[in-house]
């Protein structure tokens, strides 16, 4: 004799052959008494019907499933296709890919227009991503950046500033990423100055 699985809300069958792994949609969630059969709800689209056991704002109850991460010290490389974690920082915070976490101090050096100062020199086998600048010069001067991978190609530049002026660029979006690993980030200058400041970014 054939099996025929419980209808919704029907009590559960008494020899436990339920053997419906099936689902159904519903306009508002149904409730069911205790050993009742159930259906695995889902929505409109039929997409699994998923809640929390708690709102936003509200107290967390029971054992809600929880979103995590994982704290690591650099950056990890992917490729194409590959899983990744969702990366915290040591204080448990979303760490974003490009989040500055190298600040380079510039004090005060003197700068010859046309002849370049390395401000930036990548542990070995690392990249400069440069994130962004606070920077100030002694002379009328646009600040520009190079690449010593391509001498002489200006990748980021200021506007021309007045003598003592600054010129602040917090954050570049995903920044400039300097062309291969262990090329240093260098600093022009559009007329000789001394120029102080600080850049910072990282090195992946």
């Amino acid at each position: 004799m054939g099996y025929t699985d419980g209808a919704h809300d029907d009590n559960v069958d008494t020899y436990n052959r339920l053997t419906r792994v099936g689902s159904r949609f519903y306009t508002s969630y149904p409730t069911v008494s205790d050993g009742e059969n159930a259906y695995l709800n889902i929505d409109s689209s039929g997409r699994p019907r998923i809640s929390g056991s708690a709102a936003h704002d509200a107290a967390a109850t029971g054992n809600p499933v929880r979103i995590g991460g994982v704290y690591r010290s650099t950056i990890p490389v992917l490729t194409t296709g590959d899983v990744g974690d969702l990366l915290l920082d040591a204080a448990g915070r979303i760490r974003l890919a490009f989040e500055a976490n190298v600040f380079k101090m510039i004090s005060a050096v003197a700068i010859t227009a046309g002849t370049p100062a390395v401000v930036w020199t990548p542990a070995i086998g690392k990249k400069v991503r440069l994130l962004g600048w606070s920077l100030s010069a002694s002379a009328a001067a646009r600040l520009q950046f190079e690449d010593s991978g391509a001498a002489g190609v200006v990748i980021m530049q200021s506007p021309l500033l007045a003598i003592a002026g600054i010129d602040t660029k917090e954050r570049l979006g995903e920044g400039v990423l300097l062309g291969a690993a262990d090329n240093t980030l260098k600093l022009n200058v559009s007329a000789t100055a001394t120029v102080s400041g600080m850049v910072w970014g990282v090195e992946e």
